[in-house]
């Protein structure tokens, strides 16, 4: 573990607002993860650590609570700098793969890149090799979504994270819709990445999931315990 800390939430809590009622969904959360993390935060549905990981992921604001990125006050941040963060900052895994359908492999890892200023000179089509390579997909460039196997897609949606250099991966559920064998051969891919310094938070209800990763925080209730 390293002594740099990328993230420090400090008594985070989330209120919705339903009508003339309030549904608080976290309380008093507080947790650091440092450079070259690996984390796994662990729940059972309900137990609000899908509203955590958008927390973390500048999706959504905390009611109140401290949030620090990279050392910098998140709650001070407009609503197009946060988006700024989780374009240049850091990439995303869905269990759903949310991968575009009449796009090929290629054409989905390198969407990001449309979006962002900081690789506005360089060759797109070479960055999206590079990562569909880092992935063991070098002869699945020119496939459709329809044409790979689930793992293959989770493996193209894992290049999509990695082609912007992000400093963290979130990966939701990233083997949910997979079967055990290729969740883990995901959950391989993902620590190799780890060993290689990435930094990844992974948020799942899956204990043998949760178990391969570095660190477990258990969240229940709203609260980490």
């Amino acid at each position: 573990m390293s002594s740099n800390i990328l993230l420090e939430l400090s008594g985070i809590n989330k209120i919705y607002k339903m009508g003339d009622l309030d549904l608080q969904v976290l309380f008093d959360v507080s947790l650091h993860i440092y450079q070259s993390d690996f984390v796994s935060i662990i729940g059972p549905s309900g137990s609000g650590k899908t509203t955590l990981l958008n927390i973390i992921a500048c999706l959504d604001r905390a009611t109140s609570g401290k949030y620090n990125f990279f050392g910098e006050d998140v709650n001070s941040k407009t609503n197009d700098e946060m988006s700024e963060i989780r374009n240049l900052r850091i990439g995303f895994i869905f269990q759903s793969f949310n991968l575009i359908p009449r796009h090929t492999a290629l054409e989905n890892v390198i969407l990001p890149l449309h979006y962002s200023k900081k690789f506005k000179n360089e060759n797109f089509n070479k960055l999206g090799e590079e990562c569909l390579n880092m992935v063991g997909l070098k002869d699945r460039i020119n496939h459709y979504p329809n044409e790979l196997s689930g793992g293959q897609q989770q493996r193209v949606a894992i290049a999509r994270a990695l082609v912007t250099q992000p400093e963290i991966i979130l990966a939701d559920e990233p083997t949910g819709n997979l079967d055990s064998k290729t969740s883990d051969d995901i959950m391989n891919l993902l620590k190799e990445l780890n060993k290689d310094k990435k930094t990844i938070i992974t948020i799942t209800h899956d204990n043998e999931v949760a178990e391969q990763a570095n660190e477990m925080i258990r969240i229940k209730d709203g609260r980490v315990i």
